[in-house]
């Protein structure tokens, strides 16, 4: 009796490669903003009047004017408006430069094909 058997074997055949660079390049860039600056002033303004209820905190005309208040004891007990708050807001534009490094990467990709 005859018997034959099969053997199957691989073999790995590079035929090409293929190469990856990758460049970084430096260029200098200004840039140019605009920045916002607010500022407050805040002026006491003595009252001296005597009130019935705790006034709301109000804006007349862009300032916030917040009420302070004290009691004074007498027979009755009377809210008294001490001063107020007059809270201003200005804004101010500020001309901002300056040169920063950017950098950018290029990548070449090539193909050698081998000879073998």
């Amino acid at each position: 009796m005859a018997k034959e058997n099969v053997s199957v074997t691989r073999e790995e055949v590079v035929d090409s490669r293929i190469k990856v660079t990758r460049s970084t390049s430096e260029h200098e860039q200004t840039v140019n903003a605009l920045l916002k600056h607010e500022k407050v002033d805040i002026t006491r303004i003595p009252k001296g009047e005597r009130v019935d209820v705790m006034p709301d905190i109000r804006e007349e005309d862009g300032v916030l004017i917040v009420p302070v208040v004290e009691e004074e004891i007498e027979i009755v007990r009377k809210l008294v408006l001490k001063e107020e708050l007059h809270i201003r807001k200005t804004r101010q534009e500020i001309p901002f430069e300056e040169v920063v490094t950017l950098r950018k990467q290029q990548i070449s990709v090539s193909k050698d094909d081998n000879d073998t």
